[in-house]
């Protein structure tokens, strides 16, 4: 697993270092997200598809032909509570994506891309006494399509998969035990805005 770390980040690390002596436009934006938990995280133990919310900020380098980096840097939380248990969960990642505008021009009209990057996820229960919490990390794979509307404001559809797996040991209320694969976050909605 360790592996795979140091490929992700070596692999962020080259493309930004690389691509920075030929880019000749830069431009800096954030998002703000609606996120839906998918996979595992969506399942009734941990969020029950009760959507979070996220924050973000990028940077698009322009490579010319519509081809873009989007270095980013995201931050996204759940939090449910039911029957006396409270479930958080709060991830941060960064990583780069390859954005295709379909225009052949970076920021103008809809774009297609992808990314990896590294992150880490907390995850928190705590209720009836009882408290349980671990902070995971691995790599992460992306996918995503959006439209910018104009060249400072957009939005953005983007699925996110890491395999975190969170040590939640002897949570007794819910029965938690073992070092369960929770996919998170999932399937974010953005508003993006840049400059």
């Amino acid at each position: 697993m360790r592996k795979i770390h140091h490929l992700a980040l070596g692999l962020s690390t080259l493309a930004l270092s690389g691509v920075s002596l030929s880019a000749q436009q830069y431009s800096f934006g954030g998002q703000v997200s609606a996120a839906i938990p998918t996979g595992p995280l969506a399942s009734k133990d941990w969020q029950d598809g009760k959507p979070g919310a996220g924050v973000g900020v990028h940077m698009v380098i322009d490579l010319q032909g519509g081809h873009a980096l989007v270095p980013r840097l995201d931050y996204t939380r759940f939090k449910k509570s039911e029957s006396g248990v409270d479930r958080k969960v709060q991830t941060y990642q960064f990583g780069v994506d390859y954005n295709y505008f379909l225009s052949g021009k970076v920021n103008m009209g809809p774009y297609l891309g992808a990314g990896i990057g590294f992150g880490r996820a907390k995850y928190e229960l705590t209720g009836f006494g009882y408290s349980s919490k671990d902070t995971a990390s691995d790599a992460y794979g992306a996918v995503e399509g959006g439209w910018m509307f104009t060249r400072n404001l957009g939005a953005e559809l983007r699925y996110t998969w890491s395999p975190y797996k969170p040590e939640m040991a002897d949570f007794t209320p819910r029965g938690y035990t073992g070092n369960p694969t929770v996919n998170a976050p999932g399937l974010n909605a953005s508003f993006i805005f840049r400059f």
